[in-house]
């Protein structure tokens, strides 16, 4: 069963590959200043993309346009991407590797900088991994980037260097700007956004907001009753007339699953966490020595681990997850007739599911749980205990 499983998950997750519809309604300009419409893959990029899919209708096949390509991009009134060559900073921010030069490092490059605020003053941010840049232009300031680095002023002290509050007050003065609000700023999105706003609003400019507040992930709890076929066997290396295979036992289990969905590359991904009441009591069973074996055991399983979802339209999606199981024993026994009751202490394990969503309220999936030992506390036992499931899902939030 378990090499099956496998491969009908992996198949599983191929075959489904291409099966999500990411394009939405967008356009490009292009190098001669054309607007192009048609269908963009929305890739919900954290980073800064360097090239997009493109297509021009929904039956055309996707066309890989590199930035070299492309002088501004957006997906209706969601983003909004210009390609820009700016001078940026890319010293780290790490503090195990930070520098003991104030200036930035600035070097010439082409970039996509995504749009949050247009207006007379522009705002612009620039991400890659854990670098974050700011960049703004207005009608006499060409694009360029808001000056933000740490460096190590002295071996134990960390300086900042804020030019960022200079630019912005020497070249976005308004009534209702002061220096007091310039210096109070962070290099942060939210307050940067903020004081964009207020310049813009004050000179009476038309605004274009694409800013999205920071985005946040969407927790969803999940009943999660199943039907689970187990199975169990053991082997004493030491006396072999002490080995058994029991019989494959199909039980009722209950868990709540408890899922974030991270915010990013559109809602793909998801961590997932699942306590799940389990049970196990198959026929008892008589060993190759002719000893009888009762085995009653019962647990709280943890997985916790990585969801992916594929996206087929609106209301249906399927995934494919794989989790690292944490068993929790509860009231158990293992019992050798004519021999001492033995301690169930179990092993972790792996589980891998596949299943189908609909609605974001209904789901059902199939899990192969690898094998675990239930006698982890005795050097003399080897055991096996794996399982498959079908699980089926109601989401109440």
């Amino acid at each position: 069963m378990k090499y099956s499983f496998l491969s009908f998950l992996l198949l599983f997750c191929f075959a489904l590959g291409t099966a999500q519809v990411n394009y939405e309604a967008a356009y490009y300009i292009n190098n001669s200043g054309e607007t192009v419409t048609g269908f963009i893959k929305n890739e919900g990029w954290k980073n800064n993309p360097s090239q997009i899919e493109f297509k021009k209708s929904n039956a055309a096949e996707g066309e890989l346009l590199k930035i070299d390509a492309v002088s501004e991009f957006g997906i209706e009134n969601k983003l909004k991407y210009i390609r820009a060559k700016v001078a940026i900073d890319r010293s780290t921010d790490d503090d195990n590797y930070l520098t003991s030069i104030k200036a930035p490092k600035l070097e010439e490059e082409n970039l996509f900088l995504k749009v949050l605020i247009e207006g007379d003053a522009t705002l612009y941010v620039y991400e890659d991994n854990n670098l974050l840049r700011f960049f703004y232009n207005t009608e006499t300031v060409p694009v360029e980037q808001l000056i933000y680095k740490r460096y190590k002023a002295y071996p134990t002290v960390i300086g900042k260097n804020e030019q960022y509050k200079q630019q912005l007050y020497n070249n976005l003065k308004c009534e209702t700007i002061n220096i007091g609000m310039a210096n109070k700023l962070e290099y942060d999105q939210s307050e940067l956004v903020r004081y964009f706003k207020t310049y813009n609003k004050c000179r009476n400019a038309i605004i274009a907001d694409y800013e999205l507040a920071e985005p946040k992930g969407d927790f969803n709890l999940t009943v999660r009753p199943s039907i689970r076929s187990a199975s169990f066997s053991f082997k004493n290396a030491v006396a072999n007339k002490k080995n058994a295979t029991f019989d494959t036992k199909t039980s009722f289990n209950f868990g709540l699953e408890f899922e974030y969905v991270i915010p990013y590359k559109r809602n793909k991904w998801a961590l997932i966490l699942e306590p799940t009441y389990q049970s196990y009591k198959p026929s008892p069973e008589i060993t190759e020595g002719g000893q009888g074996v009762e085995v009653n055991y019962s647990s709280i399983e943890v997985p916790f681990g990585l969801r992916h979802y594929f996206f087929l339209n609106d209301k249906s999606k399927l995934f494919a997850n794989a989790s690292f199981v944490i068993d929790l024993v509860l009231d158990s026994k293992f019992a050798i007739e004519y021999g001492d009751d033995l301690d169930i202490t179990s092993g972790n394990s792996l589980a891998l599911g596949a299943g189908y969503k609909y609605n974001n309220k209904y789901s059902v999936e199939v899990r192969y749980q690898t094998d675990r030992t239930l006698l982890a506390d005795y050097n003399a036992y080897t055991s096996k205990y794996n399982s498959f499931s079908l699980l089926l899902g109601y989401t109440l939030f």
